[in-house]
């Protein structure tokens, strides 16, 4: 399949869906800048703890901001579905499930998604060390050896699609190589080397929200799906 590189400016990127990639408005890159800075050596003194501690969803309603949708609140926050996606909530489920345990086990850990899930709280202490140790190690990696994106290897590069809206807004959500986009930014990066696979799916557009899957299947409202998007186009602009 044919692969395109670009740069995309940090503010452009969304991570967690509600957080850019500059320092001040993410906590993952926040986390990273404290530790080169020595302002933090341990994940008990990190940021993420506080983030983890303070962001903790209890469903997918509540991590898409969308107070009254019942069909969501029955779904567990990592389950969260977007209006876009293709996949069912259960195969979704079964993804995250399966991300997270390798992820876990990768780190000599047999632990699972209970364990919680990287992108918000609760996270037990075992993972939010996971996590502080990934980011750190591929800082580390990046900082002593560089960075340079080659788009035709499969090495889990920085890989995403883009959101468009109105008045020609847009945004770039980040869905692989999160780490190395956190240790980019805190490096001083303000555009990111990112891949993407070009096909028809790369762009998701607000002209096409009657055709989103997750609308056929009556999970999003057309209002539903307008809010969240431009909610998320429009984070750059939140203060």
């Amino acid at each position: 399949m044919p692969l395109l590189l670009m740069d995309i400016p940090t503010s452009k990127c969304r991570t967690q869906l509600w957080h850019t990639l500059e320092e001040s408005r993410n906590p993952f890159v926040k986390t990273i800048v404290d530790y080169s800075n020595n302002k933090t050596s341990d994940y008990n003194s990190s940021f993420i703890k506080a983030y983890y501690e303070s962001y903790m969803p209890q469903n997918a309603c509540e991590v898409l901001r969308l107070s009254d949708n019942e069909q969501l609140k029955q779904i567990p926050a990592y389950g969260y579905i977007l209006p876009w996606d293709n996949q069912d909530v259960t195969e979704i489920l079964k993804i995250r499930e399966r991300i997270a345990l390798n992820e876990n086990r990768q780190e000599g850990k047999q632990i699972d998604i209970s364990a919680g899930y990287t992108d918000f709280g609760p996270v037990d202490a075992e993972k939010g060390e996971i996590e502080l140790n990934r980011m750190i190690r591929t800082f580390k990696s990046i900082k002593k050896q560089g960075y340079k994106e080659k788009p035709y290897l499969s090495d889990g590069g920085i890989r995403g699609y883009f959101l468009t809206g109105d008045d020609d807004e847009w945004c770039f959500i980040v869905k692989a190589g999160k780490h190395r986009a956190y240790a980019l930014s805190a490096l001083g990066y303000q555009n990111i080397p990112v891949v993407i696979d070009n096909n028809i799916g790369m762009i998701k557009r607000l002209d096409d929200l009657r055709f989103w899957p997750q609308l056929s299947c009556g999970i999003f409202s057309e209002e539903e799906a307008y809010i969240l998007a431009n909610n998320i186009l429009k984070v750059e602009n939140q203060s």
